[in-house]
């Protein structure tokens, strides 16, 4: 098994950045609030019915290392995995670890 911990980066983008079907998703968890938010981009390939759209209210801002990367920001996933982000200065992207 590799243990290794990577990175990637990922576009922020705002609701209106997103597919129609990634749109029904973010209402789906925000309601009302949906448009008001900002998301990781979903990744190609990915879908709802598979895959969890980010949004970034349920971030954290939180400054530290793990693992030689830094972040500024945090979303918890569960009990014992969480999401690091390094969101850029200009808030386009943010650098991503899952721990």
């Amino acid at each position: 098994m590799n243990n290794k911990l990577t990175s990637k980066i990922r576009k922020i983008v705002n609701f209106h950045e997103l597919s129609p079907e990634w749109q029904r998703e973010a209402i789906r968890n925000l309601d009302e609030y949906a448009e008001e938010v900002s998301y990781l981009e979903p990744e190609d390939g990915n879908n709802p019915q598979e895959h969890i759209l980010r949004d970034l209210s349920e971030a954290t801002q939180q400054e530290g290392e793990h693992a030689g990367f830094k972040y500024n920001a945090v979303i918890g996933i569960s009990n014992n995995s969480a999401m690091l982000l390094n969101i850029s200065d200009c808030g386009k992207c943010a650098k991503v670890m899952y721990i």
